[in-house]
Formats: C-alpha cells, structure tokens, sequence
C-alpha cells in the first residue's frame, strides 16, 4: 500500500492519497460512533439503524463511481426522465430519445475513453482514470449549456420508483451542479430513502430487528442503496410490508385490524407490485394475520380486504406492466429475443416459453436444480455481495468475509429475545411456502424472459434478486428459546450488537479493498 502511493507523490493523481486518507477517517468515525452507541448509548436500535447504514451508505456511494453498479446507467436514465416532466420540460426527442443536458452527456458518453464515436458509460469500466475524471470535474459549476440525449433507454417499471432520485437530479439541475454532483444528489436521495424506510421496518416489526439490520448492511445491500437502482426501492419496502404484517399478525389479540391498516397495506400494494411483479408474491404472508382481528362478524370484512388488496395489486401490475405479462403468459412457442453477431447481423435466440413448460411438466424442475447445482453457490455469495460493480471480479468480498456474514446473519435470525412473540409452527410453515413460492417464481420468470431453449439451467438469476424476501425465510426459524446465546459474558455488549460490529467493520475492509484495487489499475 506505502509503495501504491509513493507512485503517485509528484503526479497529477496525489488527490488520491487525500481520498484516501478521508475515507479511512470515515470509516473509523462511523465504526467508533456505533460501538459507543450499541455500547453505551440508550438510542433505540432503529435509530442506530439509521445511523449505521446512513453513514456506511454514504461512504459506499462516494467510493463506487456513479454508474458502477448493476444496470445503474437504466435506473438513472429512467430517473432524469422523470426529472423531465417534473420540471415541465419534453422528455423525449422525436426519436424517442430521452432528452438531458449537455452538461450530463458527459456520463453516458464519457470523453475519458479516447473514443467519440464510443458512447462509454461514466463507470463502467472502474480503473484510476474514473476517478481522476470525477476530480477534474468537480461537484458545484455546470461548465456546458444547451441540451442533449441518451441512447440509453429506462427500465419500464413504476414512476414511485425514481421519484427521489428524480427530485435529486431536478435540485441539482436547478443548482447547476455538474454532471458528477448531479449523479451523486440523485444517489444521496435514494440512499436517504432506503435508510428511512428501513429504520421504520427495524422500528415496527416485533420480532428480528437485528436480522433486518444485519441483511442491511451487507456490501451488496449497501451498494444497491447508494445507487440508482430500483432495488434499492423494492428491498425497502419489501422490509417495510414484511414488517408491517408481522406486526399486524404478533400483535396482541385486543388489537385488532383498522382502516388505517387496511389503507397501509393497500398502499403498499400500489407501490411495491408493479415495480417488479413477483414481490407482490410477498401479499401472501397477509394470511398471517388472523381473520378473528377483523372485529365482531370479522369474514365479510376479511373478504372486502383481501378483494380490495388483491384487485389494487393486479391492476397496478396490468396498468404498468401489461406487454411484460403478455411477454410472459406467451404460450405460442414462439419466443424470440434478438442478439447481434459479431459481423453486425441479427441473430434471434429462441427462448424457453410456457407452451414447452406446459407439455412437460417437469421441464422446470429439472432446469431448477440444474441451476442450484451449477449456480447455487454464486447466490450464496452474491446475495452478500461476492462481486461488487456490474459483476466486477476485482470488487470481491474475500470468501472468509462471506462465511462471516451469513453465519452472523443467521445466528441474529435464529436467537430470538425472551420477550418476543413466538411464532406457531403453521405460521412458520407457511412463510417458508411463501418464500418458496416467491424462489420459484423468481426462476420462472428468468427462465421464460432470458434463458435460451437449448440452455437447461436458467440464467439472468442473481444472488440480489433474494434479498428481498430473505427475511421471511430466516425469521421461520427464529426462537426466543435461544435468547441466552446473545449475552457474551462480561464483555458487556450483546451477541447482536457484536455481531452487527463486525459485519461494520467488514464492510469497511471490502470498501479499502474496492478503492486499492481500482487505483492500482491503469
């Protein structure tokens, strides 16, 4: 490390031993500020909740460059044109191109490849020259006016989900921030989103605070939230419904459902299903919630519920999402996709489709535990964050770190308080199903959408994809019978507060590790 940074002492990149040294600083401000507040400090734990993954956050977004993470550039372009109309202004030219500033063209057409007829992402290729680029840049003073375009074309998914993106970028373009500041306000308001929504899921479910905590702070979490992915929306909100129904279902028997409940789950309903259709699949823990909570006469008002959520999820998916459903109902036996050669010829690759599903009925069995023979390892790792970036080898979290993880994870989803409620054996049987269910069809929908008809195992499946719903699998086997585990002798800090340290302090290894290794490339 000493000989990396002696290389640059004399050179234009010494502004480098200065980010460097900030980030060590920050790193050890915010670890030393959350051991004194586990420690010593009477703030609840959604509020250190709040803190932690604020600040660590925060520190993932300033170090990954902007659009470094998994199809960020999409995210972003479908954000700024929703900034568009919130600033009155076309959003689209008459080639149906989304319209930006001149000043932007410089992040999806990045002049640091040395190419102009090469339309480079700002980030997509993660070596020193990003950050030299983001440096000479600056934060503050847009240096161009007039207005320009993007080839690239936004995720077609829910407006909700871009919204405080989109208020960053329309703060910033009414500032004049530069593109760089521009792109990071757009991600500072994400982040912001993502903190708040999960402080107010540590804050309301009565049972795993810590396991929300610790599934919050894994690197690939961390990344997701300082960025412009719509991920970054859906686990929020995931953790808040899954919260709010465990609340609604634990809750002692006096209390019961409320139109202000019902009126939270359905919006909820509109905000999470047509994001991304198969989370709505996360509804069905609502059968947790006992009918006798619906007062005096409860069924016609468990009826009404259930028929209002059901229908706000269906036509929010249709009105947002219907050719996606068409894409996948297809049961024609004709589903293209078209792909390039490597002259410039179309090819077209002829997927798998429901009509060949239907005549074997075990096809897609088969093809799933073909997929967890061959990729079942690569979820275990990317569901922490194995590789960083848009599957950046070098951005890895070290295969110990891993283990440490998830063998944490679990111990914090297993070793319940003593005053918690217990959760019945149905009740622990049917969020398992649930959790299934959504696994199954998560892999459906790859394998319908993205996986070739010659291929039998299904691709397009990353590890990111189960952070959503992984609460509802671990919290299965949660029992307050283990609560003796979480006292460590005199060490006077508990086992989860330990526990959450350490996953801290290896996210901050794997960051020092990201910047060392980006600056070392040329």
């Amino acid at each position: 490390m000493l000989q990396l940074f002696q290389s640059f002492i004399g050179t234009g990149d010494q502004f480098l031993i200065g980010r460097f040294v900030c980030l060590m600083i920050a790193l050890c401000v915010i670890i030393a500020t959350c051991l004194c507040l586990f420690k010593k400090s009477r703030w609840k734990l959604h509020q250190i909740y709040f803190i932690a993954v604020f600040s660590m956050g925060l520190v993932f977004m300033c170090t990954l460059p902007p659009l470094s993470a998994p199809d960020e550039i999409l995210h972003f372009t479908g954000a700024y044109a929703l900034s568009n109309q919130m600033m009155g202004q076309s959003v689209r030219d008459e080639d149906g191109h989304v319209r930006i500033r001149e000043e932007d063209e410089y992040l999806v057409n990045w002049p640091g490849d040395d190419d102009p007829c090469k339309a480079t992402v700002l980030g997509q290729t993660l070596d020193r020259s990003v950050y030299e680029a983001m440096h000479e840049k600056g934060l503050f003073h847009a240096t161009e006016t007039g207005t320009s375009i993007t080839l690239q074309q936004p995720v077609k998914t829910t407006p909700c989900a871009y919204l405080l993106p989109a208020l960053g970028i329309t703060l910033a373009r009414l500032l004049k921030l530069s593109a760089v500041g521009l792109v990071l306000l757009g991600r500072f308001m994400n982040l912001l989103l993502f903190a708040t929504l999960g402080a107010m899921t540590v804050r309301r479910t009565p049972i795993g605070k810590e396991l929300f905590f610790a599934i919050s702070l894994f690197p690939m979490t961390l990344e997701l939230a300082g960025s412009y992915s719509y991920d970054s929306y859906i686990i929020a909100l995931s953790f808040y419904l899954t919260a709010v129904i465990l609340d609604l279902a634990l809750a002692k028997p006096s209390t019961g459902i409320t139109r202000k409940n019902v009126i939270e789950l359905s919006a909820l309903a509109l905000l999470l299903s047509p994001c991304k259709m198969i989370y709505a699949t996360l509804f069905l823990l609502c059968l947790l919630i006992p009918v006798q909570k619906w007062g005096a006469r409860p069924w016609p008002k468990w009826i009404l519920s259930v028929l209002l959520i059901g229908a706000l999820i269906v036509g929010s998916i249709l009105l947002v999402n219907f050719r996606e459903v068409l894409r996948y109902v297809n049961a024609s036996g004709v589903t293209q996709a078209p792909e390039f050669t490597s002259s410039g010829d179309v090819n077209t690759v002829k997927l798998h489709d429901l009509a060949e599903l239907i005549h074997d009925r075990t096809l897609v069995f088969r093809i799933i535990r073909n997929t967890l023979q061959i990729l079942g390892g690569q979820f275990l790792g990317t569901t922490v964050g194995m590789w960083l970036g848009a599957f950046d080898r070098g951005l890895a979290t070290p295969v110990p770190m891993l283990v440490l993880f998830w063998t944490g994870t679990l111990l914090l989803a297993i070793t319940g308080r003593r005053e918690e409620p217990t959760l019945s054996i149905p009740r622990r049987v049917w969020m398992v199903l649930v959790f299934l269910l959504l696994g199954f069809i998560l892999m459906v929908s790859m394998l319908l959408a993205y996986t070739p008809a010659d291929t039998f195992y299904i691709l397009g499946v990353q590890g990111r994809y189960f952070l959503p719903f992984l609460p509802v699998l671990l919290l299965a086997f949660r029992t307050p019978r283990l609560h003796r585990l979480r006292v460590i002798g005199r060490v006077g800090i508990g086992l989860d507060a330990l526990l959450l340290s350490v996953m801290l302090l290896m996210d901050a290894l794997v960051l020092l590790g990201c910047f060392l290794t980006v600056v070392q490339r040329a």
